[in-house]
């Protein structure tokens, strides 16, 4: 097999799954049931662990498997949280941008569990829920056919003098949605309209009026699109942070797969062999023995690889010495790891064939 070759089947593992796909990627896996950081573990070994290969020496070890590494177990619970709140706030944000406030309430019923979960590591969200909850829940009937009295628009006026603030103080619309939600909305629009003025200059309110046409504008026309615009970018925000914030952990539990996956192969690796290396430019072979210590021993190698990586039976090698020299080696094992086969090139111009044999087994170094 030709060194080029090689390299690529090298260059092509681990597959690294780039940020502009990665939305896509989390698109058929959501943990709707997930609402525990057990369940979150749980859920990550069966969706990602075949991909990743963790069953191999993590999870078939009989009955009792042994707990997980540390490097491993701190980022599956956390992303699983990440890759929660994704969908949920996706979902949400399809809801409210299909004006299906009957979905919403399905939403925060059926997933009321997770959502408990969810809020322990996700701050902003019971602010943005108990928002949506009362956006669904104070949806009016539609206008009526009749034509708007005057009195409406006064109402509406009145309203925002005497509550300008839609956010940032403690009387502002949006916090008293959030707080007390449709009673403390409902309250404070029955309480404007006891306390509009019976008259003004122009408009005389009319005795014993039915207050609800107006409130039902007021919501319709000003409480409800700015309620909705604000939750639905408070919604973004977060998705998209949990989104990097997977991201992240994603490219944090696949190094550690891919390292712990190459240290397996370096321990293939591991032994004293014969090597045979004949150069191309001049047609003369050398003879070396090359000692490769097990992966924990790799710092004591002299010289040191500046890159040694092992996937399957493909063994990549990078070497960088003085004066700007660099030398790549693309191998293949055989015959039960007793046989090191492949090429080699550097940056000088010579190339050709690497054939080595193992001499002696892999032996532990002490100290």
């Amino acid at each position: 097999m030709g060194q080029a070759f090689l390299i690529l089947i090298f260059l092509a593992w681990p597959y690294v799954l780039s940020a502009a796909d990665f939305a896509d990627f989390l698109q058929d896996k959501n943990p709707r049931v997930v609402a525990s950081d057990k369940a979150a573990t749980a859920f990550f070994l069966k969706t990602f662990g075949p991909s990743l290969e963790l069953s191999g020496g993590l999870l078939q070890h009989g009955r009792t498997p042994p707990p997980l590494p540390k490097e491993l177990r701190q980022h599956l619970s956390p992303f699983v949280t990440n890759l929660a709140t994704w969908h949920l706030t996706r979902d949400l944000l399809t809801a409210l941008a299909q004006g299906k406030t009957t979905l919403i309430q399905t939403i925060l019923e059926q997933q009321q569990r997770q959502i408990e979960w969810l809020k322990q590591a996700q701050p902003d969200l019971p602010d943005l829920l108990a928002l949506i909850k009362t956006i669904a829940q104070l949806q009016p009937p539609a206008p009526s056919t009749q034509p708007l009295s005057s009195y409406d628009a006064i109402f509406t006026q009145f309203l925002h003098e005497q509550y300008p603030d839609w956010t940032g103080t403690p009387d502002s619309w949006l916090t008293l949605a959030q707080t007390q939600g449709v009673t403390g909305v409902r309250k404070r629009l029955g309480d404007s309209w006891e306390r509009l003025p019976a008259q003004d200059s122009r408009h005389e309110k009319p005795p014993e009026s039915d207050p609800a046409p107006s409130i039902n504008l007021f919501l319709r026309q000003s409480f409800l699109p700015i309620a909705t615009a604000h939750v639905k970018a408070g919604l973004l925000q977060l998705q998209v942070r949990n989104e990097q914030q997977a991201w992240t952990t994603w490219q944090a539990i696949q190094t550690w797969s891919n390292d712990r996956k190459n240290k397996q192969g370096l321990r293939r690796l591991c032994g004293t062999w014969q090597w045979l290396i004949h150069n191309h430019q001049n047609h003369g072979d050398h003879k070396t023995v090359m000692v490769y210590p097990p992966p924990s021993q790799y710092h004591r190698m002299d010289p040191q690889p500046a890159t040694i990586r092992v996937q399957g039976d493909t063994v990549y090698i990078r070497w960088e010495f003085p004066r700007g020299i660099v030398q790549e080696e693309s191998l293949l094992l055989s015959e039960k790891d007793q046989l090191l086969s492949g090429t080699f090139v550097n940056n000088l111009g010579p190339n050709g064939n690497i054939t080595g044999r193992r001499i002696k087994p892999c032996r532990e170094i002490g100290g």
